[in-house]
């Protein structure tokens, strides 16, 4: 296996927590699947072990996928500031973002529609061994994410056994409408609200999955998705009218958090989710 020097980055809370659900941890190693790798990795104190597959050691895309290069401290410094982002810094320092695949992060959220995350992870499992290409890594066999145009091209009947339930119809027309627009392939010259508007003419794409794909999938700094807990978080502890509409939330926290908006959402959203959702 290759090593890596990386600091100030929490495997677990990252790869185990909301923003993805394609991980899974042995005790040993961390074993995450996307549509185009197979990645096993193990934490050091200050560096990883790591290999991917059946590309091996792609570099480049360890880089991209763990957005090694951000200035971590930096981003810290400014949310920090904010007290309720602090206490969830201070429980679970290390927590970062990634940025996966586009159709992958689509697809995903979609699934994740009035859903938790062990059954969202659960059917992801299932939609892999069904559409997925499976790869040997050492004497174990995995699945990649399916590709779109396999899910595409799915049977409306087959999707359904995955157990996804009524989101099998949005996520065969979702990664229909994906292919024919090839908007992964244009993003990287559209603006945020030119994505969004496409994302959220989707089938099955509202406002908050339109905003995890931005997050999670193209890696927006100050994009903050907010389900039913997000604003609540924000009308209790910030003093936002629970009336605001989606739109105006957003903009509050892109104001409010410097510009690092997804950031502090998520140390607020693992906060949240580990002390008061039970």
């Amino acid at each position: 296996m290759n090593k890596i020097a990386v600091r100030d980055f929490n495997l677990n809370m990252t790869l185990l927590g909301g923003q993805s659900f394609c991980w899974d941890y042995d005790g040993s190693y961390f074993y995450g699947f996307t549509s185009a790798r197979i990645i096993k990795l193990k934490q050091g104190m200050d560096y990883w072990h790591w290999q991917t597959y059946p590309v091996l050691n792609d570099i480049k895309f360890i880089k991209e996928y763990f957005r090694l290069h951000v200035k971590y401290n930096k981003i810290i410094s400014v949310i920090s500031k904010d007290k309720y982002v602090n206490r969830g810094i201070q429980q679970y320092p290390g927590l970062r973002l990634l940025k996966q695949p586009f159709c992958d992060t689509v697809i995903s959220f979609i699934i994740s529609a009035n859903n938790n995350i062990k059954a969202i992870r659960k059917s992801i499992r299932i939609l892999s061994r069904m559409y997925g290409k499976r790869i040997k890594v050492d004497d174990k066999y995995f699945y990649l994410f399916p590709k779109i145009d396999k899910l595409a091209n799915a049977r409306l009947s087959g999707l359904k056994n995955s157990r996804i339930g009524f989101r099998a119809k949005y996520v065969k027309n979702a990664a229909r409408c994906l292919v024919a627009s090839g908007l992964e392939k244009r993003i990287d010259k559209m603006s945020e609200n030119q994505i969004r508007t496409e994302l959220i003419n989707l089938p099955g794409v509202g406002d908050k999955v339109a905003d995890c794909t931005l997050c999670y999938g193209v890696a927006l700094d100050d994009v903050m998705p907010l389900d039913v807990w997000g604003r609540r978080i924000l009308s209790t502890y910030y003093g936002l009218s629970p009336k605001l509409s989606y739109n105006a939330m957003r903009v509050c926290t892109r104001t409010h958090f410097g510009g690092y908006a997804a950031w502090a959402g998520q140390f607020l959203f693992e906060y949240i989710r580990h002390n008061f959702r039970k």
